[in-house]
């Protein structure tokens, strides 16, 4: 499964949801027929997509109530269902046990592996088990030039050490 979007609210009183999509492509809500949102399978009647926002109404979900019981929950896909990807592109949920490696553009040093990521609006915040048991964390800009290939990331090593927050013990 991979996370697309988090439920923020319900939105008026018929039963819709407002979403904010963990995705780089709002409009990709627009495709999806079914989702799976806490653990359930549920049926989209209808989706729109305004400045960015994406609102969702789901089939058996006709009031306020319905939709207030689904703040908070996220929204998953099949893998099957998800858009085709070009090379260097990926997904977060991929992301989560690969290796982590650094690159001064001629070396390539493991970092160590990714554990967790985190979205909080502005970047990404991904956490990292270090190569020395300890962990590390940093904010997943653009700066860092990442490359996503063969099922590890590797980022710039300067830019790194510019975001990286290292654990204290």
């Amino acid at each position: 499964m991979i996370t697309v979007g988090q439920i923020t609210k319900p939105q008026g009183v018929r039963g819709e949801v407002k979403v904010r999509p963990l995705t780089d492509d709002p409009s990709r809500f627009c495709m999806l027929k079914t989702v799976t949102v806490g653990g359930k399978p549920f049926k989209i009647d209808g989706v729109r997509v305004s400045n960015g926002d994406v609102f969702i109404r789901f089939a058996g979900i006709a009031d306020r109530n319905g939709a207030e019981a689904l703040r908070g929950e996220y929204i998953q896909i099949d893998r099957a269902a998800a858009v085709a990807l070009d090379d260097g592109e990926f997904f977060v949920a991929d992301l989560v046990g690969a290796p982590l490696f650094q690159t001064d553009g001629e070396v390539n040093t493991r970092v160590g592996v990714i554990r967790s990521v985190q979205s909080f609006g502005a970047a990404d915040v991904f956490t990292v088990k270090l190569e020395n048991g300890k962990e590390m964390t940093f904010a997943f800009v653009k700066s860092l030039n990442a490359v996503y290939a063969e099922g590890a990331l590797t980022v710039d090593a300067r830019k790194l050490r510019e975001v990286a927050v290292y654990d204290e013990d």
